[in-house]
């Protein structure tokens, strides 16, 4: 199967937002992203893409071509809402180093740190902080998120502060249910959302408080209805014995409110006890919409730990936090395009040609020569070997020289077949 072809007629569907140039480029930085075998930087990934451009294409590009990231993000979650009918949208908070030096290019940006009425806060940023959004879709085999869309945060502009990048991704994309890590559950937030047409499920904190709804009184008195009512204790519920794939649970799920959320939600709460001699654990999470069954709840969230692992291939396989450009223009439009190629390359896996069998993961170890190695399912890291193998091959197919041995012969070289975007200016 060749996976190429698929890969470039998928680009194709993206040529009316570009320029012929611009179009050019943009597939250039795919390739590299796939085939970039370092930390993927900006000259790396130019000589990853074997693009017959100058470098200074590649930067001016990033900085000064006339192309709409958000659209190109906005199209690629248009693509893939219609190839899944089954999805959800999972957003979530990442920096591009978290440990050590600081990153570079961190000094462009002036006085970045926190900062409440004039008085420092003694927090320094590593490295850049982004927001993310995926799109979590059901396969016919299994669960995958595609790295969609991601924005860079700067704490000290308004319109680049972390919720105000949550509100302008919200703004643009069809109503759906949003996933959310507890550390989301607020009350600005969530209204927001609710604002925009959308639906949450978040994890709820561990001192977080939950009401019954309030009974209607007897004798009706004068004044406001009462919105709450008696606080709800987790540990005297009465729990039932569930089974959600393959695994047993002991749930309940009650309609309560909450003060984090202006509407009512649907709490649903897994008991766990690691052993006899110890107490019982609580996980918690709730949704604000009601027609979610319970085991779709644990289920969905279940699969939220998939942008965490996302994350980790965007920054080990396709350079997610290996730029070296200054502006923020150019950095919001190198992890988007960074984003893209991650979600194509999982794309291309699991939508063959319909007259093509998927690609099991025997045959990727047997194509890469790996015996020792026997997944049950296709990681990032193999997809990502096998497209490298066949761009290689291609490249070494199309660049051999036909020799022979007699000198009688006249020797005839086979001319270079150039890839889609070598022909930018």
């Amino acid at each position: 199967m060749n996976l190429l072809l698929h890969l470039e007629s998928i680009l194709s569907d993206f040529r009316f937002m570009f320029n012929s140039q611009n179009f050019a480029l943009f597939q250039a930085f795919i390739y590299g992203f796939i085939t970039h075998t370092r930390e993927g930087t900006l000259t790396q990934l130019y000589q990853s893409s074997a693009s017959q451009t100058r470098y200074w294409s590649f930067p001016k590009f990033l900085s000064r071509g006339k192309w709409d990231p958000d659209a190109v993000a906005g199209h690629l979650m248009k693509y893939l809402q219609a190839i899944f009918p089954q999805w959800v949208y999972v957003y979530d908070q990442t920096q591009a180093l978290k440990t050590g030096t600081s990153q570079w290019g961190l000094h462009f940006f002036r006085n970045f740190s926190y900062q409440k009425h004039r008085v420092n806060q003694s927090k320094f940023h590593y490295g850049h902080e982004f927001g993310a959004l995926g799109l979590l879709c059901a396969t016919p085999t299994q669960w995958l998120l595609f790295p969609v869309w991601v924005k860079l945060i700067v704490p000290q502009t308004v319109g680049d502060k972390g919720d105000a990048i949550l509100k302008r991704i919200c703004s643009k994309i069809p109503h759906g249910l949003i996933l959310f890590d507890r550390a989301f559950a607020r009350r600005k937030v969530f209204e927001m959302l609710l604002g925009f047409g959308h639906h949450l499920l978040c994890r709820a904190k561990s001192n977080a408080v939950f009401y019954r709804l309030p009974n209607p009184p007897k004798h009706p008195k004068p004044g406001r209805p009462k919105k709450y009512g008696d606080r709800l204790n987790i540990r005297r519920l009465r729990y039932k014995a569930m089974s959600i794939g393959n695994r047993d649970y002991q749930i309940t799920s009650h309609l309560v409110r909450t003060k984090m959320c202006p509407v009512d939600v649907r709490l649903v709460v897994i008991r766990t006890r690691p052993k006899p001699s110890k107490p019982y654990r609580y996980f918690l999470v709730f949704t604000t919409d009601l027609t979610l069954e319970i085991p779709q709840i644990v289920e969905y969230y279940q699969h939220r730990w998939h942008i965490e692992t996302a994350f980790r291939d965007l920054k080990q396989e396709f350079g997610f936090s290996a730029y070296r450009v200054k502006s923020r223009k150019s950095i919001n439009r190198f992890v988007q395009l960074s984003f893209i190629a991650a979600s194509l390359t999982k794309l291309i896996f699991e939508m063959p040609h319909p007259t093509q069998k998927p690609i099991s993961p025997q045959e990727v170890c047997e194509k890469l020569g790996i015996h020792w190695y026997h997944p049950r399912k296709l990681t990032q890291g193999l997809r990502v070997a096998y497209l490298k193998a066949q761009i290689t091959d291609h490249r070494f197919s199309t660049s051999s020289t036909e020799n022979t041995n007699s000198h009688n012969i006249t020797t005839h070289v086979q001319q270079d077949t150039t890839l889609p975007f070598d022909k930018a200016a």
